[in-house]
């Protein structure tokens, strides 16, 4: 859904003389266009104008139609005026500026507002279109507004895309919204199920339906799930970490003269020691030419410039000395070659390093510095590559605020999206931030989908254990009809963690959904994500895995457990790298990720083995080498 404009107009003679404060106008605002509220989470509203006018026909009309017809907002939600007071003239003034009513919306309002009160009876609201703007009118209470905006909310995108004709969206968003009034309804009428597809807290599984599985066996269904991404060219210089789809043979031969490899005088071997004339110099970057060597003569020459033809040896600058110089002092006319020269010393032969057509790079292979050089040198100005994956990374959870905003009670601040951004960026990937949303079935598929418009692969943090809130997997597997190939993993952390793909906008998308506490977050990101997004560009390397000496004791769980720490490699007096480790390993403290370079992977607990003693040898995947 494309982002909806918004006017704001607070109808009041008091408000508009200043003598008391308008409160409905701004909780209109903050409603609109706050995503971590329900109703901003589905209107994703941008409030582009707003004002307060007093009870007066003329004037309530003038901003209806600047507003519609100058500003062309999507729509216009007024405030006040909608009682039977003499006053009350907001319905009046809106109905002479409509093409056509919407009356449903009214009677969505009024069933909302009869659930708490019968006075709702008495408001005269109407709702209508101009042009194509969307007229709104709302009570004049801050209570009875958020009532109403709330009651018809998730028809309004759907409204704005026929009244606009926005075509590409319609069918996708009737699809939700549908649902979503659904769902609303059997709030209002008190039904005991307030979820499309997902079970109230009384019939929820008490067992995850998922079978607990190994993380090698997760790896497989990736594995298999995965097709690679389509390819692309790019320009060398911008080829770092991708991955090369073609061999590459050199267009040159490397070096395409022969060249000197160090500063010195060109000669011929066969004089052996004693004096030389020195001809004339030669330097980088002249252009190849016939010598005009005879015995007892020389030229001299820099490193990598063209060896004349006809001399067959460069003799370096310290195996000589000076013998006659110019009267100006400024060249040499006389040197002492004062060794045995041999043909062929010193010069780089045409081709030597590579020769043009040779195999340079192989296909498949990660393009690094080195790589990149190579190219440049072989005169590879473009390479094709696979495409990056597009990925977005989301984040769901009632309690979650954004940084910088002031943490209410209850609440902490969300560090799942900045820190998977960061880690994907580290590695070489993009990714969008689609923020934070609340564990509300309509304003989840609503999110997701607008994601899965953007990206190929959507990455959550959050609602896959077995809380009542937990809802991705019923809506993955209800609403977007996913295949999930696993839901629970026998690891700590990261049990929950779901990987699923469906068909959307006739494309294959990919879900990571991982468990909500930060330390579970990385370490699934790292034994899952990376995979999956190095499968999707054709990279079939594994991490590096080494054993190390743990210098810590662990009481071993029943779970395969990651646990972060240092691998060092302290003096000579061990072969292998000590395992430090970064202290409580609970799966909530992100400090415990802080400078670990290696996950420790310990076994599950048995009835043989229940702890693992300090100075015991365990594989250790590396993690965080630059």
């Amino acid at each position: 859904m494309a982002q909806i404009t918004f006017a704001i107009l607070t109808v009041s003679d008091t408000c508009a003389k200043g003598e008391k404060t308008d409160k409905s106008g701004p909780a209109l605002k903050e409603l609109v266009s706050n995503t971590n509220t329900k109703v901003g989470s589905i209107l994703k509203g941008n409030v582009i104008c707003a004002a307060t006018v007093p009870d007066e026909k003329d004037m309530i009309v003038k901003y209806l139609i600047s507003r519609s017809d100058k500003y062309k907002v999507n729509v216009i939600l007024t405030t006040g005026g909608t009682g039977m007071s003499k006053r009350d003239i907001t319905p009046e003034a809106t109905r002479k500026v409509l093409d056509k009513e919407t009356p449903g919306m009214v009677t969505a309002m009024l069933m909302a507002g009869l659930k708490n009160t019968p006075m709702a009876m008495l408001s005269r609201a109407v709702c209508g279109i101009r042009n194509k703007t969307l007229i709104i009118n709302l009570p004049g209470s801050r209570n009875a507004v958020e009532e109403c905006l709330t009651a018809i909310a998730p028809a309004i995108p759907h409204a704005v895309d026929l009244i606009t004709d926005r075509k590409a969206l319609i069918a996708d968003t009737h699809k939700v919204m549908e649902h979503a009034d659904t769902s609303l309804l059997s709030q209002q009428t008190g039904s005991s199920s307030t979820m499309m597809v997902c079970k109230n807290v009384v019939q929820r599984s008490r067992q995850s339906p998922f079978p607990m599985i190994t993380v090698e066996e997760a790896l497989e269904l990736i594995h298999k799930s995965v097709q690679v991404t389509e390819t692309e060219i790019v320009n060398t210089e911008d080829a770092h970490g991708r991955i090369l789809v073609k061999d590459i043979h050199s267009f040159c031969d490397l070096p395409p003269f022969k060249a000197s490899i160090k500063d010195g005088y060109a000669v011929l071997a066969s004089d052996g020691k004693g004096t030389r004339k020195v001809l004339c110099g030669v330097t980088a970057g002249t252009e190849p030419f016939s010598s005009l060597l005879t015995t007892g003569t020389c030229m001299r020459i820099n490193t990598g410039a063209p060896v004349p033809d006809g001399a067959t040896a460069v003799v370096q600058v310290e195996d000589t000395k000076l013998i006659s110089e110019s009267s100006d002092k400024t060249e040499e006319e006389e040197i002492e070659i004062m060794t045995e020269p041999i043909a062929g010393q010193d010069i780089r032969p045409i081709g030597s390093d590579i020769e043009k057509g040779s195999l340079v790079i192989n296909a498949h292979t990660i393009i690094g510095a080195t790589e990149i050089g190579l190219l440049a040198a072989c005169g590879a100005k473009e390479v094709t590559v696979t495409k990056l994956p597009s990925i977005g990374v989301l984040s769901t959870g009632n309690e979650l605020q954004d940084i910088g905003e002031p943490l209410k009670p209850g609440c902490v601040y969300d560090s799942n999206r900045i820190t998977l951004i960061t880690l994907l960026k580290e590695n070489g990937f993009v990714a969008l931030d689609f923020g934070i949303v609340i564990d509300e079935e309509i304003v989840l598929i609503s999110k997701m989908q607008e994601a899965l418009q953007k990206v190929d692969v959507l990455v959550t943090t959050g609602s896959v254990s077995m809380g009542d809130r937990d809802i991705l997997k019923p809506i993955l597997k209800e609403y977007f009809k996913a295949t999930i190939y696993f839901g629970r993993v026998n690891m700590k952390p990261g049990k929950p963690t779901t990987f699923a793909t469906c068909t959307f906008n006739n494309r294959k998308k990919y879900f990571l959904c991982l468990p909500g506490n930060p330390v579970s977050a990385v370490v699934t990101a790292r034994l899952f994500l990376f995979p999956l997004l190095k499968e999707m560009c054709g990279d079939s390397s594994k991490p590096i895995i080494v054993q190390a000496k743990s210098t810590s004791s662990y009481k071993l769980d029943p779970r395969p457990e990651y646990a972060r720490v240092i691998l060092e490699w302290n003096d000579n007096k061990t072969e292998l790298p000590l395992a430090y480790s970064t202290g409580n390993q609970i799966s909530s403290k992100l400090l415990s990720c802080r400078g670990a370079n290696a996950l420790l992977m310990l076994p599950g607990r048995t009835e043989e083995k229940k702890m693992l003693d300090k100075d015991e040898i365990v594989p250790a995947m590396l993690i965080g080498f630059r």
